[in-house]
């Protein structure tokens, strides 16, 4: 970043810039979506709310703190820790319900 030089994306795979270089952006994009759509829509939503608030963080033990109430949170209100569990466990895919 401070030189400004262009990154090639093999290199930006390899200094971890960019998780993966794929030749083919669409199919690769629909595939991450259809895998994030399979996940706990709670999970997901959590996982980005943690993503924003962290940019605002004071601190990174305050930052964690609000991350472990978000997961309590779900705990509370989802089976889905158990069936998340329970499908590993059998190794099959999860089929989450997203409440109780």
């Amino acid at each position: 970043m401070l030189t400004g030089r262009d990154v090639l994306a093999e290199e930006a795979e390899r200094i971890g810039l960019v998780s993966r270089v794929s030749d083919d952006v669409v199919d690769a994009a629909v595939e991450l979506g259809r895998t994030i759509a399979g996940f706990s829509q709670p999970g997901v939503e959590l996982t980005k709310r943690t993503l924003v608030a962290g940019l605002d963080a004071s601190s990174l033990e305050g930052h964690m703190q609000a991350e472990g109430l978000g997961q309590l949170y779900l705990r509370i209100l989802t089976d889905n820790f158990e069936e998340a569990t329970r499908a590993r466990k059998e190794k099959r895919p999860p089929r989450f319900r997203d409440s109780r």
